[in-house]
């Protein structure tokens, strides 16, 4: 049996691409098998000349059962918006992350921004392996 580190520490980067009906949004970042990550921070940098707006997103990949009181049901396949088209400003940066953000197995965190190659996503990330 491979052993995985207890806790690794990870930077990720991404450039946004532009919405749209093909490319909807980017995944910057999935949870692997066996492990729960923490984002202990989100920040995008616009590296254009005129302000874009962004929208960062949470997607749950697997369901979340109900518990014995029939509360926390969510569906697999749902994407929760925790910033949806947040203005940035021309060479400026947002943070679009107020707390740290957990993300299970498979889980992942996407975003996109108003023009492609115009933000550029970075991600600061806590993988701690599951028991």
């Amino acid at each position: 049996m491979a052993l995985i580190p207890l806790n690794t520490f990870k930077t990720k980067t991404k450039m946004l691409p532009a919405y749209s009906l093909t490319t909807a949004t980017v995944t910057a970042y999935v949870t692997p098998i066996g492990v729960t990550s923490i984002v202990l921070m989100a920040q995008i940098a616009n590296i254009s000349t005129v302000t874009q707006t962004v929208s960062f997103i949470h997607f749950r990949k697997r369901p979340v059962l109900q518990d014995a009181q029939g509360n926390g049901f969510q569906a697999a396949n749902t994407p929760s918006f925790l910033v949806k088209e947040y203005a940035i400003p021309a060479g400026d940066a947002g943070s679009v992350l107020s707390g740290k953000l957990i993300i299970e197995s498979l889980d992942s965190v996407q975003a996109f921004a108003s023009t492609t190659g115009t933000c550029q996503l970075t991600l600061s990330i806590l993988e701690t392996a599951n028991a």
